[in-house]
């Protein structure tokens, strides 16, 4: 009942929060602002690289004062999957089919599935998302019918669409205010069309223009963008990470003034290419435009932060930074250029199943509430797990059914135990799946994620930097990570009563209905 009328409340543009009674008292409750990075790899930051080539002072100190975590993972070694799993703690592979969302896909996020923030709006948070979506829209075609994916899009990721199959005066439906957002402001995407904000479920103003893709990039490089669009006249793309973090800090200081506690989510457009640092950056790492781009990232969580500070509530406050995958096919180009490892000791890219496609930057903050000291953290922890999290730091209980695979991580935040997961399912970027349990890895049909979009299977230079052994990687892969944490050695002749108990685990993780 209550889902249906918080739907209903949302439908009609109502304010929720005024109709859900908090589950504890909001003195008690932190509030919550969880900064979602946009490919930012293990070794970006310098809490995780000792040699990166990138200053990320802003978040070294957020760890340094609060925690950092050593082995937590994106649910999915890709964008949309990882946001499905985040928000629904739900593996994100058990919807299937699932992959990353192509320009004007049906939305992924099911009516009828409970979200975090829909949970933290029945505890009485009032919550709001600003930045990249990704889930997906219902889009206002003119005609009120979306065309065939071979009308829209050539090669399966190009838009093929034009400004006049739209009519932009109408809302925009199944977005984020219809899954538990009371405030959106963002462009979806920033390398697919519509090249414009939308907010709440409107793009602002209805002057889209038919914008060229080639006119999208004023500084760096582009990296794919999915074709020409509708779009805002002189949208530029550099412009976008600016307007995110000033928004941001905007609703961190109107909240502050509230009796509500707040749950934001600031998902950030960057490092993801097209990489446009803003003049400010230009120059301020050694790891050329991409570097400089994180630099720009860290930046953001350094207004955000200092905003949380000025507003005296960050003592209050729950804060997470941490990334969607790990670092995109560029990152073999930085480690050649400027010698720096976006995806530091670990191995593989975004899309992949080795560590370094979703083994990423997990950071949080929370002093009042005992995060706090320092503390490395080396348990395996998942984003999956930030729905139960949170839900916990709020007082709430989850509902029978939801957020099926997500565990409280609260403790071992806390320092009050250390064992993390025992087991976590991984997903690379064509829903191959692998197996970790304590130090093993099982990884079926390899570590290697084929990403559909993207040509860049690991070049021979970089195994042969790493020592990868390759003579026996066909198939199935099995790795101890405490004896060879950087992939390079397939054991899985070595050890094949461990690989076939993993594979049977998998298969029945897989088969199990969550």
């Amino acid at each position: 009942m209550i889902h249906t009328l918080v739907r209903s409340i949302l439908a009609v543009g109502l304010a929720t929060t005024l109709l859900v009674a908090p589950a504890t008292s909001a003195s008690n409750q932190p509030n919550v602002v969880l900064i979602y990075a946009d490919d930012l790899g293990y070794g970006d930051v310098g809490l995780y690289n000792d040699e990166s080539k990138i200053p990320t002072p802003h978040m070294d100190d957020l760890g340094n004062e609060g925690v950092w975590l050593t082995d937590g993972h994106a649910p999915s070694a890709t964008c949309s999957p990882s946001r499905y799993a985040l928000l629904t703690g739900r593996y994100a592979w058990r919807r299937r089919p699932v992959g990353v969302l192509m320009p004007w896909a049906e939305p992924m996020l099911e009516t009828e599935r409970t979200t975090l923030p829909e949970a933290l709006q029945s505890a009485g948070y009032r919550t709001a998302l600003i930045g990249k979506w990704h889930l997906g829209f219902q889009w206002p075609w003119r005609d009120g019918q979306r065309p065939q994916d071979e009308e829209l899009l050539e090669q399966g990721w190009i838009s093929l669409a034009h400004n006049d199959q739209f009519d932009w005066t109408r809302p925009l439906g199944d977005g984020p205010l219809t899954h538990g957002f009371d405030y959106y402001y963002g462009d979806d995407v920033p390398n697919m069309p519509p090249y414009a904000w939308i907010e709440n479920d409107r793009v602002v103003g209805a002057d889209m223009v038919q914008v060229r893709r080639s006119a999208l990039i004023s500084v760096g490089f582009t990296g794919g963008i999915h074709g020409d669009g509708p779009g805002q006249p002189g949208w530029q793309l550099d412009q976008v990470m600016p307007a995110l973090v000033d928004r941001s800090a905007g609703y961190i200081r109107q909240a502050a003034e509230g009796d509500e506690p707040f749950f934001l989510m600031v998902s950030l457009t960057a490092p993801h290419t097209p990489v446009v640092p803003t003049a400010e950056f230009d120059g301020t790492s050694e790891a050329g435009t991409y570097g400089d781009f994180v630099v720009q990232t860290d930046g953001a969580v350094g207004t955000i932060v200092e905003t949380l500070k000025d507003a005296e509530i960050f003592d209050d406050t729950i804060v997470i930074v941490t990334s969607d995958n790990g670092p995109e096919f560029t990152a073999y180009r930085q480690w050649k250029r400027y010698d720096h490892q976006s995806m530091g000791s670990l191995r593989g890219l975004k899309s992949d199943t080795w560590e370094g496609g979703h083994r990423v930057p997990f950071i949080a903050s929370w002093p009042n509430g005992g995060i706090e000291g320092g503390r490395r953290i080396d348990a395996v922890v998942s984003q999956v797990d930030l729905f139960a999290t949170l839900a916990e730091a709020a007082g709430t209980s989850i509902g029978e059914g939801d957020a099926p695979d997500s565990e409280p991580l609260l403790a071992t935040l806390r320092g009050q135990e250390r064992s993390g997961r025992e087991s976590l399912v991984y997903h690379g970027g064509t829903g191959n799946l692998g197996l970790r349990e304590g130090d093993w890895v099982f990884l079926r049909g390899g570590g290697y994620g084929r990403f559909p979009l993207q040509v860049w299977e690991e070049p021979e230079w970089v195994r042969l930097a790493r020592k990868v052994r390759i003579s026996d990687e066909p198939g199935d892969q099995l790795y101890n990570l405490k004896r060879d944490p950087g992939q390079t050695r397939n054991v899985i002749k070595k050890h094949p009563k461990v690989a076939e108990d993993l594979r049977e685990k998998l298969a029945a993780i897989e088969a199990s209905d969550k």
